[in-house]
């Protein structure tokens, strides 16, 4: 039987976002995944828009593989997107966040069940540009199977994926990503 952490994400806000036009209140949404280790995918509701600041305050549940996590393969992948009236979708910036770096700040107690981390977000160009606010926690590790998963162990990863500065990871393909939303 495989090993599992939980790890619950509370996605509070986004700000200085500036290619997104709040003006004509598009939809803007944050889709998440994890690159091994989990095959779930979570879409937030449309954010509540302000002037400059984005709110979500919605939590996430993902249920990793331990030994993935151990082997520092399990990346949380945040996409913040926009539906445009007419139906298009894009992506406005990207944040990759490896799951180790989490599982190590908790156990320092550098973070806590109540502590936001604020992230850079980059575009897909790689440029910085304005900033999410994240919150996490974790559970017990735990040993069993979840129901409706398998091992990924046939997922393909590149070899050339390397973690950058802040956790960025560059020279990956596209990340998984929730095509609707619900």
């Amino acid at each position: 039987m495989d090993s599992y952490q939980p790890v619950e994400i509370n996605i509070v806000s986004a700000q200085d976002l500036d290619s997104v036009n709040l003006l004509f209140r598009p939809t803007v949404y944050v889709s998440v995944s994890v690159t091994r280790g989990s095959r779930d995918k979570q879409v937030t509701p449309a954010a509540v828009c302000g002037k400059r600041l984005l709110r979500w305050n919605y939590r996430m549940k993902f249920y990793i593989e331990d030994d993935k996590i151990q082997r520092n393969e399990s990346v949380f992948v945040f996409q913040i997107k926009v539906k445009k009236f007419y139906g298009s979708k894009e992506v406005v910036g990207k944040l990759f966040v490896p799951v180790k770096q989490l599982i190590h700040l908790n156990e320092e107690k550098t973070i806590t069940e109540h502590t936001n981390i604020d992230y850079q977000i980059i575009t897909e160009s790689g440029k910085p540009k304005g900033c999410i606010c994240l919150g996490f926690s974790f559970g017990s590790v735990f040993k069993g199977q979840i129901k409706g998963c398998d091992s990924d162990s046939n997922v393909k990863v590149r070899e050339d994926c390397r973690l950058g500065a802040w956790g960025i990871i560059r020279d990956v393909p596209s990340a998984p990503c929730e095509d609707d939303i619900y």
